[in-house]
């Protein structure tokens, strides 16, 4: 079932609550070292690159989520889509996934991404961390930290600032030596990410110092900045100013516009709308640029994914997870090359709306403006839930005679007095304009509308015009008054030359300007209509050659409508019907076990520790682990199992025989534990690392998973402690004295905020009793911020900074079993905006004589070796499992035509939990956690003849409802088109 788009609303309102606090804070950004400057550079109106302003539209694309033989696919789409730069993050553990081994090659190769998007002739901005975010899996950090003492990140600390350096050591000079300086494609740079202390060009301590300077000592030239720029799902917000002024020393850029949201699969003409309005109202107030967060999402493979998701990163991007085309592509593409195709306005412009306060009658719709000295933009923004029609003021002119129309909450950006030449000017432009091409002599101009919709264009030149229009509106010796005439069938093309200098205007539907490319070849540009989407274009024997795409759900096939410079050519298309195979048919399947569960397991090579490692110790990086030991039971009977840090998930077998799955940390009962000698097996599994987003300390314990620390064997279950009371603190300095008496205390419920969202201190008190005579051993709190200070009677305990999500308390000579016993905390609420007090019902551990503390463990993470030919047997259809289970078959990919290009997705109905690989790639986690119930097989990853599918289920599940179909909403059949 879909999100609902309430819950999306509640997101994106709290991520813009928490986000944007920050990112007002300083948007500005570091200037370029004086080698870069001449290359990029910045005012408070624009980018100056290569000398040139440029108005930069980004798209946020990151390559760890895309095979490397995709790249270029990827990116092409984005480039026909009008995009001039991509954003990426250099995810630190999907380059040193293990300590002090670096990957850079393959799918891993920065290099390589950089070089291509070069090639593409386009820019790029690198977000180099060390922290990410990005829903990717413990926020970019390599699992190895974890077992580093005394690692503190996002802090100044000299531990995690060395392995930071050692990785910037290798990422920062692949960054540098593709400056744009220096022939490459990068213009700007991010160091850190989203940290609440430090945005554009704010300081505010020595991490960032540190950061900075070895950044700059590995080659940074080109402009840099802390943090991002102006993040949100809507980033110019509901305000009427502009975003320029005087006192700007940078151009306004958004880095982070969130499209749609990563708990999503594709994309909706609404969103488009939505989004595209959005895009529109950075440009008209201003802004020098723009990131889409994300343009193409891509795919969690392996186990990179944080907890929020699974395999699929699709995020309704413009350009799908499989590389399909959504509504929202269109409109950026609109979006995206008319502000290209005006940028030597767009990015010299000021605000001019008081100069276009009179443009309209109806004062129901708005208008803004930008003025430069080669033009202006005013844009008519209709703010209503309602269409509205409107006539623009011209000289006093109502312009057009009968309106026209803006959709509800439509921008339409109007050109006024732009110089195409000095000698040739649109006087005015009242219609959608798609984009400006200049071919040689020719500028041609793509204007487009609903079928049968108004528009108005002016020319004048100083030369006459000479055109041989059947039924132009007007045309004078120096003057040309054009109404466009809008229609599905075919382009509407006029042509007017002046001089040297011919004008041309194509007019066409909204329906073909989505199917209207401006692409580059032999250096000369060209203007194609037609194909749903123009790949590759080149010239081979004095031939233009297309590649063009339809998609499966089409339902209507274009001519292709070619225009050069002075010429138009038509190509009718006129493919043959294909049948389209839809499904794959799987053979037989076969299966192993794939557990360490029987007494008899040799676990000789496996991981040993006195208490319980977590998982990842073993260097294993995979969302799995088994751990085993032996335990010796005196009297029979229910045990408590009692895990106190760790997650998420255990499955637990008692001499090889399964007890109970259960969340960990917690305690875990254990019916009818038999007296004697028993081998315990756990198996631990998670759905992905939490992405740490504004954590900021010790990470040793953060977000531990599998087993860790001290676990016990308990007869009898914990005393836990409810009837709490709380008291106001003055300050910080009122644990100095100690314990205070809490006459005046009221009640508290566990998790509560204590402290509505303010900065403040409280005191926190309840009773510890001896229940059934037996003494507490030891007091175990989860859910107390760190920095606490705990009190039992008057003995005071403060929690370690390290991370754990809990602590033990030793309550031997503490606790009095005849008096009455007090627990207090201590607590500082530390940043405003975030709920304070306790989270989690604290535990007394009681003294038995039946306890057991399990020590002498073994652990191996990873679910085994999925490619491995040994141990399999068919699978039985009246088989059943209780355990993790490896299950394999084999299909064929039927003959098909080479321009037929199906997205192949497994399903997985009916398995519970776990990874698929198709021919040793690993697909990802499922299920999904979003509305998409297969997994995208990248077709690169496929061969022509037989492929191995593979499934591991955690739960052992069987696998008799997996199927491979085709997803025909992005499968998509090539042409190429010659002439």
């Amino acid at each position: 079932m879909r999100i609902s788009r309430l819950f999306y609303l509640i997101i994106i309102l709290f991520c813009c609550a928490s986000i944007n606090v920050f990112s007002q804070q300083n948007d500005h950004i570091f200037p370029p070292a004086d080698a870069a400057k001449s290359f990029i550079n910045y005012d408070g109106q624009g980018f100056i690159i290569n000398g040139k302003k440029t108005y930069l539209v980004s798209a946020g694309v990151e390559y760890a989520r895309i095979p490397h033989q995709l790249w270029y696919d990827r990116l092409l789409r984005l480039k026909r889509a009008g995009f001039n730069c991509i954003e990426m993050y250099t995810f630190w553990d999907f380059h040193e996934p293990h300590e002090g081994q670096f990957d850079f090659a393959g799918d891993h190769d920065l290099d390589a991404f950089l070089k291509l998007i070069k090639k593409l002739d386009m820019y790029a901005i690198v977000r180099v961390g060390p922290y990410y975010c990005a829903e990717w899996s413990f926020g970019g950090y390599p699992i190895w930290l974890h077992f580093k003492n005394n690692m503190v990140v996002r802090e100044p600390n000299a531990e995690f600032e060395k392995y930071a350096d050692r990785f910037f050591d290798k990422l920062i000079p692949i960054v540098s030596n593709n400056q744009i300086n220096h022939g490459g494609s990068v213009v700007m740079v991010q160091l850190e990410n989203e940290h609440s202390a430090g945005w554009g060009t704010l300081e505010p301590n020595e991490y960032f110092t540190h950061l900075r300077k070895k950044a700059l000592s590995l080659g940074l030239q080109v402009p840099y900045f802390f943090s991002g720029l102006h993040h949100g799902a809507d980033p110019a917000g509901n305000g009427t100013h502009a975003f320029d002024n005087s006192n700007r020393p940078n151009p306004w850029f958004t880095t982070e516009f969130w499209t749609v949201w990563y708990n999503f699969y594709g994309s909706s003409q609404k969103d488009a709308d939505q989004f595209g309005r959005r895009t529109w109202k950075i440009i008209e107030h201003g802004g020098g640029g723009y990131n889409y967060y994300m343009a193409h999402g891509g795919t969690n493979f392996g186990y990179s994914n944080n907890d929020e998701d699974a395999a699929s990163y699709d995020y309704g991007a413009a350009v799908g997870q499989t590389g399909d085309l959504r509504p929202i592509y269109y409109q950026f593409k609109a979006n995206a090359l008319f502000a290209r195709s005006f940028e030597s306005i767009l990015s010299n412009a000021v605000d001019a709306t008081a100069n276009y306060k009179n443009i309209l009658a109806d004062t129901g719709v708005r208008v803004y403006a930008r003025h430069s000295e080669n033009g202006d933009i005013a844009f008519l923004d209709n703010p209503n839930k309602n269409e509205a029609t409107v006539q623009v003021n011209i000289s006093d002119h109502q312009l057009p005679e009968v309106g026209i129309k803006l959709a509800a909450e439509e921008i339409m950006p109007v050109i006024k007095g732009f110089k195409l030449t000095p000698q040739i000017t649109i006087d005015y432009a009242i219609t959608r304009v798609l984009g400006l091409s200049k071919q040689g002599n020719t500028y041609t101009l793509v204007a487009y509308g609903p079928t049968g919709s108004n528009a108005e264009i002016k020319l004048s030149a100083n030369a006459p015009f000479q055109t041989k229009l059947d039924k132009p509106s007007a045309v004078s010796a120096k003057i040309v008054m054009l109404k466009p005439e809008f229609t599905d069938k075919a382009p509407t093309v006029y042509n007017f030359k002046s001089g040297a200098t011919t004008v041309r205007i194509i007019a066409m539907s909204t329906e073909l300007a989505n199917r209207t490319w401006f692409p580059e070849v032999g250096g000369k540009q060209y203007v194609i209509t037609g194909p749903e989407y123009l790949g590759d274009i080149s010239i081979k024997n004095n031939q233009l050659q297309l590649s063009t795409e339809y998609f499966w759900v089409q339902d209507k096939q274009y001519p292709v409508w070619v225009f050069s410079e002075g010429s138009t050519k038509t190509i009718n298309v006129k493919s043959t019907p294909v049948k389209h195979t839809e499904e794959i048919a799987l053979s037989n399947w076969q299966t192993k076990d794939a557990s360490a569960t029987n007494a008899d397991y040799d676990d000789s090579k496996w991981l040993k520790s006195n208490i319980a490692e977590q998982m990842g110790a073993d260097g294993d990086l995979s969302s799995y682990a088994w751990y085993r030991t032996n335990i010796s039971v005196a009297n029979a009977g229910s045990y408590i199992l009692k895990v106190k840090n760790g997650g998420d998930r255990a499955s637990i077998y008692i001499d090889g025989k399964h007890v109970v799955t259960a969340k960990v940390p917690g305690n875990i009962t254990l019916p009818d534990l038999k007296q004697g000698r028993h081998t315990l097996a756990i198996f631990t599994a998670h759905d992905g690392r939490n992405k740490l987003y504004d954590y900021y300390g010790a990470v040793q314990y953060k977000d531990a998973k599998g087993l860790s620390g001290e676990i016990l064997l308990q007869k009898d279950k914990n005393a836990t402690l409810t009837d709490w009371k709380m008291l106001d603190a003055a300050d910080k300095d009122a644990v100095k004295n100690g314990v205070p008496a809490f006459e005046n205390a009221v009640s508290y419920k566990l998790g509560d905020d204590a402290f509505d969202k303010k900065r403040g201190y409280k005191w926190f008190q309840t009773i510890i009793t001896a229940e059934n005579g037996n003494v507490p051993r030891s007091l175990y709190l989860r859910g107390i911020p760190a920095g606490s200070v705990v009190f039992v009677n008057d003995k005071k305990f403060e929690k370690p900074e390290d991370g754990a999500p809990g602590f033990s308390i030793p309550l031997n000579g503490v606790f009095n079993p005849s008096n009455k016993n007090t627990l207090t905390i201590f607590v500082e609420n530390t940043r405003g905006g975030r709920k304070g007090g306790l989270n989690a019902a604290p535990e007394v551990v009681v003294e038995h004589k039946d306890d057991i503390a399990l020590n002498n463990w073994r652990m191996k993470g990873g679910p085994g070796d999925d490619q491995s030919l040994a141990g399999w047997s068919v699978l039985q259809s009246n088989a059943n499992y209780d355990r993790p289970q490896f299950y394999k078959t084999s299909f064929v990919i039927p003959p098909m035509s080479t321009n037929i290009h199906a997205m192949w997705r497994v399903t997985f109905e009916g398995l519970g939990h776990g990874s698929i690989w198709v021919n040793g790639h690993n697909l990802g986690r499922y299920p999904e956690k979003i509305p998409v119930k297969s997994l995208y097989i990248p077709e690169v990853w496929l061969n022509k003849g037989s492929n191995s599918l593979v499934v591991y289920d955690e739960d052992g599940n069987k696998p008799d409802k997996i199927k491979i179909i085709a997803e025909k909403a992005a499968s998509r059949d090539a042409e190429i088109v010659k002439l």
